[in-house]
C-alpha cells in the first residue's frame, strides 16, 4: 500500500503531526535536475532526483514548486521523483520505474505547473514539440503528457492532482513568486 502526505507550507515535522512521524526515518534529496536515481535503506539526504525503497517505516520525501512530484510504488517498493522539464529530457522516470515491477505498478503525480499556466519559450518546444500546445501565441508545456499516455498504454494505474502550482496560490510556485518554499511530498511502506 502507498502512503503520501502533501504538505504545503512550513517545516516537514512541523507539518506532520507527531503520530505520523512515529517510528519513521526520513530520506529525502539535494536535487539538482539530475537523472540521478538511487536505491536507499537508511535515512539521509542524498544528491539525486529519485530515491527507492523497499525498507519499511523509511519515509522519502521530494520537495517542489512548479515540478512535478511523483510518487510510485509496485507493492514491494514505493519511490519518489521529481520531474520538470530536465527531467522529462532525461528520462529519470523509465530510469526510475526500471527498478518496479511495472505489472504492479501505480502511479500518483501531485500538484505541479499544469499546461495551462507552464508557458515556456522556443527553444522548450523544439525539445518537446509533442507536449507542447500553442494559445495565443504563447506556448505551453504539457509535463504529465508522456507519463500519462504510459500508463495509459501499459495499464497502470495513475493517479492525476490537476492542481496548477502557478495558478492556484495555496501552492508554493517559483515561476510565479520566485519563492524559495517548497511543497513536500512523501510516501513509505
Amino acid at each position: 500500500m502507498i502512503h503520501s502526505k502533501l504538505i504545503s507550507n512550513g517545516q516537514f515535522y512541523d507539518s506532520l503531526d507527531l503520530e505520523q512521524t512515529k517510528g519513521f526515518e526520513v530520506a529525502s534529496m539535494e536535487q539538482s535536475h539530475s537523472d540521478v536515481f538511487l536505491e536507499v535503506d537508511k535515512p539521509g539526504v542524498y544528491q539525486a532526483d529519485a530515491l527507492i525503497t523497499k525498507k519499511k517505516n523509511l519515509m522519502l520525501v521530494v520537495k517542489t514548486a512548479d515540478c512535478m512530484p511523483v510518487l510510485i510504488t509496485d507493492g514491494e517498493k514505493v519511490g519518489i521523483v521529481h520531474i520538470g522539464w530536465k527531467g522529462l529530457e532525461n528520462k529519470i522516470f523509465y530510469k526510475t520505474i526500471s527498478k518496479f515491477d511495472i505489472s504492479k505498478l501505480k502511479v500518483s503525480i501531485g500538484p505541479h505547473a499544469q499546461k495551462c499556466c507552464y508557458e515556456v519559450k522556443k527553444d522548450l518546444e523544439l525539445k518537446f514539440s509533442e507536449h507542447c500546445l500553442k494559445e495565443e501565441n504563447k506556448i505551453y508545456l504539457d509535463l504529465t503528457k508522456e507519463i500519462k499516455e504510459y500508463c495509459e498504454n501499459n495499464s497502470i494505474e495513475l493517479e492525476l492532482i490537476v492542481e496548477c502550482t502557478i495558478e492556484n496560490k495555496k501552492y508554493n510556485s517559483y515561476r510565479r513568486d520566485k519563492t524559495k518554499k517548497r511543497q513536500l511530498s512523501s510516501t513509505w511502506i
